[in-house]
């Protein structure tokens, strides 16, 4: 009998070399014809990455010495795949096979089911889907004659090519799209409810991610953030843009140092939330009208499981309400990954974590009980957001550890 991973970005990669390293037998499925995720396929051809490669490379394999602090889509492709060959992970993916279902049964295993119609019977399954596929779409509250699309459908520059543009939100794929507007297109506007904080990549020459804020004392954090934004960005009214109403860590921050120049130099201009469109013409909250060519909502995604039944996703906005990140206190061999939005790059969380996994794999199998079970029974509780700094992670798994090492999650 066999596990099963569902997708083979680089969550279900790493989950698929813990799986070889505890000698749990495995399969891996994965809809799209080659490894990879969003990374395949999801992304634009002018994406970089917002974390440096440090934190986006999984430490057991470090990425080549010549590979740039923040990595193109074709340096995250050629990465994996070379994880991929380097722990012979692709002779146990399944390509092309899309799973549309997946039940518990009633003598405890799993029924899965695969877009061909094939089907097949698992110890247990761990979800790594990815969290950037099901779009979400803003309203624009009536009927606008140009075209409208996703920030996941964006490709290319030449779709914004001498085209007037709205980007709908303040996420990094908002600000990367309206630079990208400014420089190709006619115009290039924003709408968002709320100004984001906005970080810079690197501070004096130093990718964020080398800059070790987290190995400061916990009260001396924020005074530190703040610190930061006040030498980089300064204050929002310099950019004409509102204080944001959060605090810089209650949603996710922006990190781009191109979308401040923009701002500067005229080429992105603002606006408040749309009210309602028409024809071409947007009218927004401040009572101004624009007119048109192309809006792209980058508003995000939806968390979605669409190949579990509704008792089985336990979703509250983003948050998956689960235990130790990746488990339900009462069911049995389903396990996630990869569904929170962790600031920091994934490589070495998806590393650490896909070994707890594994292990709490091992204490399913010694019980015949859910791991979610005893992971509550040791002091943890249900998770209540969808935002985590690395730091928190990486603090729960030692936690972990420490408990496995004093036999205290069983007792």
């Amino acid at each position: 009998m066999k596990y099963l991973i569902i997708g083979a970005g680089p969550s279900g990669l790493a989950m698929a070399r813990s799986m070889r390293l505890a000698n749990i037998s495995y399969e891996q499925a994965e809809a799209n014809n080659d490894i990879g995720g969003n990374w395949l396929n999801g992304v634009y051809a002018t994406v970089y990455t917002d974390a440096c490669k440090d934190v986006m490379q999984f430490p057991e394999l470090p990425m080549p010495a010549d590979y740039p602090d923040f990595l193109s889509q074709k340096n995250m492709l050629d990465y994996l795949n070379q994880y991929c060959t380097h722990y012979n992970l692709r002779e146990n993916i399944l390509f092309n096979k899309k799973v549309i279902k997946a039940e518990p049964t009633s003598d405890g295993l799993w029924s899965v089911t695969f877009g061909d119609q094939t089907s097949n019977i698992y110890k247990g399954i761990i979800v790594c889907n990815g969290h950037h596929w099901d779009m979400k779409f803003a309203e624009l509250n009536g009927n606008f004659g140009g075209e409208f699309i996703h920030s996941k459908e964006y490709k290319h520059p030449s779709q914004l090519a001498g085209k007037r543009v709205l980007v709908i939100g303040s996420g990094n794929s908002a600000a990367d799209i309206a630079c990208e507007a400014a420089r190709v297109g006619a115009q290039s506007v924003m709408s968002m409810r709320d100004s984001p904080w906005i970080f810079p990549k690197s501070f004096m020459g130093v990718p964020l991610g080398r800059v070790k804020l987290r190995k400061s004392p916990q009260f001396l954090q924020p005074l530190l953030v703040k610190w930061l934004i006040k030498l980089t960005f300064g204050k929002h009214e310099y950019y004409n843009l509102p204080t944001p109403k959060h605090k810089p860590f209650e949603k996710h921050p922006t990190v781009s140092e191109e979308l401040p120049y923009y701002l500067k130099h005229g080429r992105i201009s603002v606006k408040p939330e749309i009210i309602s469109s028409s024809g071409n013409t947007v009218l927004f909250s401040d009572n101004t009208s624009m007119e048109f060519d192309l809006i792209i909502s980058a508003t995000g995604f939806h968390l979605s499981f669409p190949f579990l039944s509704n008792d089985l996703v336990r979703v509250n906005g983003k948050n998956l309400q689960c235990v130790g990140y990746c488990v339900y206190p009462d069911v049995k061999g389903l396990f996630f990954l990869g569904w929170p939005q962790v600031r920091g790059g994934i490589g070495s969380l998806a590393s650490a974590f896909s070994e707890v996994i594994a292990d709490l794999i091992r204490v399913e199998e010694e019980t015949g009980e859910p791991a979610g079970k005893y992971l509550m029974k040791s002091g943890n509780k249900i998770g209540t957001s969808h935002l985590y700094g690395s730091n928190e992670v990486f603090a729960w798994i030692k936690k972990y550890q420490k408990l496995k090492r004093r036999n205290r999650l069983l007792s």
